[in-house]
């Protein structure tokens, strides 16, 4: 399995499409930060926004525009004239998706919002910036992203049948398809994803990935990587930001979330397949990552 899609597959990502958003006029709204786990998503359809940011940030967007916030950080929209006090619109009912309005009939902005929920602990959401713009005029326009936003525009508008369920799950190949978009124009970024990037340390990386229980060392993972073990964890540091027994861990807790999320395997066999063999040292730092017991958390989900 490709090293990104492996960490997509333990994000254990799930979309959701929760409002269509009509204004008209000048009009501002309000959004508060999220919690961990939870990453707001906006899709302008027509017209044009701005979006400010506590530290004073203005960000600029245009029909076709894609925002997605993957530390869901508290945010204000509003529209490109005069600036104005935040609003509740009202909330017309009775289609696929609910309708946030404000103003009148005649529509100026036109936009589609929803969230990722996601392992709160996430490596690739972690390596991710705090707000991710897809702009319109950096994809091509027969592209299979302008292409997605398309269908979940079509679903939107027809209240047909399962088009609730078909829009939560288009939202969760959006994402996907964002994150394809912003490594082709970005790079790989920091963190996990910065390590795929670097030919040497991403074949260390990539074996962590593919065999989270090995018992890796500092040794065999710079010979891995044609380095030698003080230059390997110098230059990894420096790249992901942590040590590679950092890292290596939070792999292994990311994939025992998984694991007690997706598999009916009890908690000693969970341990081995990450690569403890005491269940006791497992719980144990499970629960510094997590704050919970891995068994409450399993009772939970």
């Amino acid at each position: 399995m490709h090293a990104i899609d492996k960490l997509i597959s333990l994000a254990n990502v799930r979309g959701s499409l929760d409002l269509r958003c009509q204004f008209q006029g000048d009009w501002a709204l309000d959004h508060e930060q999220q919690a961990l786990g939870v990453a707001p998503y906006h899709i302008v359809l027509a017209g044009e926004c701005r979006v400010e940011f506590p530290d004073g940030q203005r960000l600029p967007m245009r029909a076709g525009d894609i925002l997605l916030l993957p530390r869901g950080a508290r945010h204000v929209m509003h529209s490109p004239g005069k600036t104005v006090t935040p609003v509740v619109p009202q909330i017309v009912t009775g289609g696929a998706l609910p309708i946030h309005r404000i103003g009148g009939a005649s529509v100026e902005l036109d936009m589609l919002c929803g969230a990722l929920h996601f392992n709160r602990a996430s490596l690739l959401f972690a390596s991710l910036p705090d707000y991710l713009v897809i702009p319109s005029g950096a994809l091509p326009a027969n592209g299979p992203l302008p292409a997605l936003v398309e269908v979940i525009r079509g679903e939107a508008d027809n209240d047909k049948v399962g088009a609730r369920f078909l829009l939560d799950a288009l939202s969760q190949a959006l994402f996907t398809l964002m994150l394809r978009a912003h490594l082709a124009s970005h790079g790989q970024g920091t963190g996990s994803l910065a390590l795929l990037g670097d030919k040497r340390l991403g074949r260390a990386w990539q074996a962590m990935l593919d065999d989270p229980a090995h018992e890796w060392t500092i040794e065999g993972l710079a010979d891995m990587a044609s380095m030698s073990r003080a230059s390997f964890m110098r230059t990894f540091v420096k790249v992901a930001g942590v040590s590679p027994w950092a890292l290596l861990t939070q792999l292994r807790m990311e994939l025992a979330f998984s694991l007690l999320s997706h598999s009916h395997l009890g908690l000693s066999d969970i341990a081995v397949q990450v690569g403890y063999q005491s269940q006791a040292a497992f719980s144990k730092k499970f629960k510094e990552v997590y704050g919970e017991a891995p068994g409450r958390i399993r009772r939970r989900i």
